[in-house]
């Protein structure tokens, strides 16, 4: 079966973005991967990059595919609008993929650590499959938000998967804002919650090593084995970086207070390296102008320190 997967970022999160690229070409080398460039710049830093290894769509090029998401552009904010796009970005290569291959979103400020092999076997035959966030326990507040987890998104080319990811673009269209709403809404990522119901034959991704992330690493046993990463026996697929910050000096912090309980092996692990290769990343590039310097949360830890060693 044949895979092309997705993802979209700017300038300003282009370390990040070539990190995760970088650690998907390695572990599945032979799968197509499109980018949506937010900007120019990125576009012309992917290119410098990859060459004609990926494929690049610009910004502009979505928009004069979908003048319905133009329309929506000056009424967002520029968060919502990115989240609005992700729909469109989809459902133009759903369309686009010969019959039965797979179409797979992936977030940005993702990394991999092993082959992704594994969750396309567990997903076989069904035309959608999606990420829980499996909450672990203290985390539960977090359901507001999505029961999974829009980072990453599985979907075959049938019919039954078009149709979905065509409501999930009309969805979005209507509605997608930061705040989230009682009815379960919440950006492009609430709506997950209905697709089960909906499009029977969705398949819930069942594999430990997937979508790992701060908000349900507490959840599940880490260890090393040999030089693989295991969660609950099986080997770490991809971990999901979120809340990970910078500050001017290449100081890089996440919130640890999610993953408290194995704090040390979940640094030395898999943060250290990952700030490691973006912090390479972002020296190549910082001429340029893509390094974004963030502020950071007052619970946030420092996990590496470039040129230092993590503390």
């Amino acid at each position: 079966m044949t895979r092309r997967y997705c993802t979209y970022f700017d300038s300003p999160y282009l370390a990040r973005g070539i990190t995760m690229l970088r650690s998907l070409r390695h572990w599945d080398p032979a799968a197509a991967i499109t980018v949506l460039a937010l900007d120019p710049p990125c576009a012309d830093a992917l290119r410098s990059t990859f060459g004609t290894t990926i494929d690049i769509l610009p910004q502009s090029t979505l928009l004069a595919t979908d003048p319905a998401l133009a329309q929506t552009r000056p009424h967002r904010t520029p968060w919502a609008f990115y989240s609005t796009q992700k729909s469109v970005l989809v459902l133009t290569l759903l369309r686009a993929a010969p019959a039965g291959s797979a179409v797979v979103y992936i977030d940005a400020d993702t990394c991999f650590f092993s082959s992704p092999a594994p969750l396309w076997e567990e997903a076989a035959d069904a035309p959608i499959a999606l990420s829980p966030h499996r909450f672990c326990e203290g985390n539960q507040h977090l359901e507001k938000y999505g029961i999974y987890n829009a980072g990453f998104l599985y979907f075959r080319a049938t019919p039954q998967a078009l149709q979905c990811v065509e409501d999930w673009r009309t969805d979005c269209l209507n509605w997608c804002d930061e705040q989230p709403q009682p009815d379960g809404r919440f950006m492009n990522q609430g709506y997950l919650n209905r697709w089960p119901a909906r499009y029977p034959g969705t398949h819930i991704f069942r594999h430990p090593g997937q979508n790992l992330a701060p908000w349900n690493v507490n959840g599940h046993h880490l260890e090393i084995a040999g030089p693989n990463i295991h969660i609950d026996g099986r080997p770490l697929i991809f971990y999901h970086f979120s809340q990970v910050q910078s500050d001017a000096a290449n100081n890089w912090y996440a919130l640890a207070n999610d993953f408290e309980k194995q704090f040390d092996l979940v640094v030395r692990a898999i943060y250290e390296p990952y700030a490691r290769a973006v912090a390479t990343e972002n020296a190549q590039y910082m001429r340029a102008g893509s390094v974004r310097t963030v502020n950071i949360g007052e619970h946030a830890v420092r996990i590496y320190s470039h040129g230092r060693g993590g503390n």
